[in-house]
């Protein structure tokens, strides 16, 4: 026999004898490693876990709006003129408080007997229909200063001769302001001491009626009518 089948037998026999191993189970060949499944799987939580979370972002946080700074008021609510920014004889800001007092006329089911815008306060009496009355007085900060309930009579037609926030002309209060200074010297707007908000005892029409300080130029006494401002004072 030739040298070259020699060695082609000695081949064939230790392939014979490899396959004869492997069957047996002697021999774990490698695996391959696997793919990750479509389906899900350890490997697609991973993924998952791997994306990012809006809720765990750390780009800086946006910083909290600054608190309001509280109103710099005098201590005696007659003191405040009607030049101050926070005066609520100015439209915007008696808007505002009527928003506050409304909602405790709203409550009770009653009425205001009149307001009395002071820039510095409001005071009113909110007349319910159980025989009772509530003095309220509310401050430039929306604060209510001052509120007592009694009882008192109520009239059969007290609504007829009340107000809501929503019968109170708040522009012609400004308007009043500016037509008195057509007529008389000085600022209105300053020397106002208050400002009467009511119903007229006979034909229920609302009335708006000015009082200025005193020491301060005359008249001082002033009303609302036909759109002009007429001194009756």
């Amino acid at each position: 026999m030739s040298p070259n089948r020699i060695t082609v037998l000695i081949l064939a026999l230790a392939a014979v004898a490899i396959v004869g191993v492997v069957t047996a189970g002697g021999v774990n060949l490698p695996s391959l490693p696997s793919l990750p499944s479509l389906g899900g799987g350890d490997e697609a939580d991973q993924v998952a876990d791997a994306s990012p979370d809006p809720e765990r972002s750390e780009g800086p946080e946006e910083p909290d709006a600054p608190e309001p700074e509280p109103l710099e008021l005098p201590e005696n609510p007659d003191e405040a003129r009607g030049t101050a920014p926070y005066a609520l004889t100015k439209p915007a800001n008696l808007r505002r408080a009527l928003r506050v007092l409304d909602d405790r006329r709203a409550k009770v089911e009653g009425v205001f007997d009149g307001l009395r815008v002071a820039p510095g306060r409001i005071d009113t009496v909110i007349v319910h229909p159980d025989d009772r009355r509530t003095n309220l007085q509310i401050r430039p900060d929306l604060s209510i200063s001052f509120e007592s309930t009694h009882d008192f009579p109520t009239e059969a037609g007290f609504r007829k001769g009340g107000l809501s926030a929503r019968d109170v002309p708040v522009q012609r209060v400004g308007r009043l302001l500016r037509a008195i200074d057509k007529q008389r010297n000085g600022s209105a707007a300053r020397d106002v001491d208050y400002v009467v908000v009511g119903r007229d005892i006979i034909d229920y029409g609302v009335e708006v009626m000015a009082y200025m300080r005193i020491r301060t130029a005359r008249p001082r006494y002033w009303r609302m009518e036909g759109g002009r401002a007429v001194a009756f004072g």
